[in-house]
């Protein structure tokens, strides 16, 4: 069984010019290596995604909320090579 990966989507009160905050918060907490590269991706025009190791995910959305991110979630990604059932 693999770790696996979780999604962290951010909310930017509607200002994407906030985006790379996101990921300077990350990189002071020393965490910003913890993030898929091919996965960042704008979720809509308020809020910026990424996949994070599922182990990795508590200390992601902590230190997001510590820098001043009041909505943050974190999603479990599911392998798709078991189906998408939960």
């Amino acid at each position: 069984m693999s770790i696996g990966e979780s999604l962290v989507v951010v909310k930017l009160d509607g200002n994407s010019a906030r985006a790379p905050l996101v990921f300077e918060a990350l990189e002071q907490a020393g965490l910003l290596g913890e993030v898929t590269d091919n996965e960042l991706d704008m979720v809509d025009s308020g809020a910026v995604g990424f996949r994070v190791p599922r182990d990795q995910m508590a200390a992601v959305v902590l230190a997001l909320e510590c820098s001043g991110f009041t909505d943050v979630r974190a999603y479990e990604v599911r392998s798709s090579q078991i189906g998408m059932d939960k």
